[in-house]
């Protein structure tokens, strides 16, 4: 599938980008990873903080394609499902990425203390993965939306 078949469908929309949205964006995921290896706060929000940074990787190669979601029920399901055809990215990355918004909603909506240290290690450990992949695949596929510094 597309993500010109997945406008048609209503899920994205088309609209472009530029250097300094992408730049904001990738602010967003260097944040989150800091704050996820903050030790002073708990596992939960360490987590919400990793995962979160992996879900905006996923939104930057979105952006730099040229389409956003639409604002509706699973967007960011969409985001995250979007690598596979962004990044070309494996199936089990966005398995993986779908577990953990699970785990993400259940820790800010339903109790807390339900993040082991295994699992927060390896969210930091993908949403790091995914940072440098996302930082490389604009290199080589959009380098005029990196701003020169």
């Amino acid at each position: 599938m597309s993500l010109e078949k997945w406008a048609e469908y209503g899920w994205l929309r088309a609209e472009p980008t530029s250097p300094e949205e992408i730049a904001g964006l990738l602010g967003i995921v260097a944040r989150d990873l800091t704050d996820s290896r903050v030790e002073a706060i708990s596992e939960d929000r360490r987590f919400e903080a990793a995962f979160n940074a992996a879900r905006t990787a996923a939104n930057v190669a979105l952006r730099a394609s040229g389409y956003r979601t639409a604002v509706q029920l699973g967007h960011h399901l969409k985001t995250i499902e979007s690598l596979e055809i962004t990044m070309q990215a494996d199936l089990m990355l966005t398995q993986k990425l779908k577990v953990f918004s699970k785990k993400r909603n259940a820790t800010s909506y339903d109790s807390a203390g339900n993040v082991s240290d295994q699992e927060l290690q390896e969210v930091i450990r993908i949403a790091t993965s995914l940072h440098q992949d996302v930082i490389a695949w604009l290199h080589k596929n959009h380098p005029s939306l990196l701003q020169k510094k």
